[in-house]
This record gives structure tokens, sequence and C-alpha cells, in this order.
């Protein structure tokens, strides 16, 4: 018998719906931007013995890599800012004695012959020494040629012999 007849909305077969996509298959993990802490051992494990394996690491970290430090050369320090340095220094130190004008001006002397050395040949290091010696050295000189002006100056208007006369009468 055949079937000639128009279909109504109770007589349709369900029809299920089609089956949702299988999702995607794993990937490899998106690269980790920034510090990866160093993978630690488990308890009780001592990697740095012989037998025992390396540290496990954790998935989607590169193992630990020693960290890579700048090269730097050190160049030979100039022996004349080195005295310029300890002259300086010196002249402050002995600042109660004859010294520290005849090391300030030694400092002066060799801190200018080590800033022309250093400038000549970079291959010599010192520049900061001589430079602090040269400070120290112009500060004493400095301190020094005052203490002589000034001290000229109150005998030229006060007089050798009136400073004992005030203070007596």
């Amino acid at each position: 018998m055949s079937d000639n007849r128009t279909p109504s909305p109770g007589d349709e077969t369900p029809v299920s719906p089609p089956p949702p996509p299988a999702p995607p298959a794993p990937s490899a993990p998106p690269p980790q931007l920034g510090y990866a802490p160093p993978a630690q051992p488990g308890y009780g494990v001592a990697p740095s013995q012989p037998g025992w394996g390396a540290a496990p690491v954790q998935p989607g970290y590169s193992p630990p890599s020693a960290p890579v430090y700048p090269v730097v050369v050190s160049r030979p320090t100039s022996p004349l800012a080195v005295t310029s340095l300890v002259c300086g220094l010196a002249g402050i130190v002995l600042f109660w004695a004859v010294i520290p004008l005849l090391a300030s001006v030694a400092a002066v002397i060799t801190g200018h012959m080590a800033l022309g050395q250093t400038k000549r040949n970079p291959g010599i290091g010192g520049r900061g020494m001589a430079i602090a010696g040269l400070i120290l050295g112009y500060a004493v000189v400095g301190v020094g040629v005052f203490i002589l002006v000034s001290t000229i100056i109150s005998f030229l208007f006060l007089g050798a012999f009136s400073l004992p006369f005030i203070f007596a009468g």
C-alpha cells in the first residue's frame, strides 16, 4: 500500500540534530613569557649524587640554564693616579703638620700627570682616582693659602706684637 497522504505535523519522524564537532586535539602549550623558576627536585631526591637522575622539568618550561654574565676586562690602574689619591688623603689626614701642603702639591702634580696619561692611553685606568686626588689636593692647598693670607693680613693690620698687649690691658 502506498502512502499518498500529506504528512501532518504529528506524523513526522523525529530527526536527531547532528552531533557537535569534536574538540580540537591538544597542541603544544603556548610559550611562557617572563620568569621560569628552576625545577625543584622532589622531597628526598639528591640530583647531585651519582646514580640519581636529573631533576624533573615541569611541562611547558625549559630546563634551567646558567646565567650569562658580561665579560669585564680590567684595565691596569695608573700608578700616578694612586699616588695622587694617597697624597691627597695624606694632606687631609696630616692637617696639623707642615706635610699637608707638600703632600697636596704632590697630589695636584701627579693628578694632572695621571689625567694626561689616561687621556693619551685609554688602556690605562684610574681616571677617577686622579680626579679625587686633584680635588683633595686643591682643597688643602686652598685652605693653606687662605690661612697664609689671613695671617699676613692680621700681622699687617693688628701688628705682630699687639695681640698680647690687647689681652693684657
